[in-house]
């Protein structure tokens, strides 16, 4: 005689995942590839040049340098806007030639950190009973990342590439 099985039930995770899908927009969709696009700026001068002004504004800026060299700046800079948050801008710039001078690419991303307390507990495992938590009195602080996102604003880029363009003049 065969025996039935009973159908599997979904895992509470599975069905988090499922229910997840459900909602929500694709941001692709709203990917518009515009020529006129604030991420980038011509210059009049090599590549190799307008990435050294680049270096330069980003410096003045308070912003530390993560890897820089005459095509790619990797850059970062954290705020902390209150005691529980903090912001890192991360700046990204592509230098390459381009037909008489050079483009430079840049795009910033900026994530958010908020500090998350949580207390510790100790689990005191009884035989027979089971395990007991108890309360140690200690909490731990850490920074939890709560959201990031490309900076989409053309006035910071703006502001941005009219710096560079004034460390260029001297470098002509």
């Amino acid at each position: 005689m065969l025996a039935m099985r009973k159908p599997k039930l979904p895992t509470l995770s599975a069905t988090l995942l499922i229910l997840a899908g459900c909602g929500g927009h694709d941001v692709y969709r709203d990917e518009s590839f515009k020529e006129d696009s604030p991420f980038r700026q011509r210059y009049s001068v090599p590549a190799a040049k307008a990435c050294e002004g680049a270096q330069l504004a980003i410096l003045s800026q308070g912003y530390k340098i993560l890897l820089g060299d005459n095509s790619v700046i990797y850059a970062q800079k954290d705020f902390q806007p209150d005691d529980d948050i903090n912001v890192t801008i991360e700046m990204n710039v592509v230098c390459k030639n381009y037909l008489s001078g050079s483009i430079l690419f840049a795009n910033a991303i900026q994530t958010k950190y908020e500090l998350k307390k949580s207390r510790q507990t100790t689990s005191v495992g009884i035989p027979s009973v089971g395990s007991i938590s108890l309360p140690m009195g200690k909490t731990t602080d850490s920074l939890v990342k709560i959201g990031g996102e490309t900076i989409s604003d053309q006035a910071f880029y703006q502001r941005f590439f009219t710096l560079v363009r004034t460390y260029l003049e001297p470098l002509k």
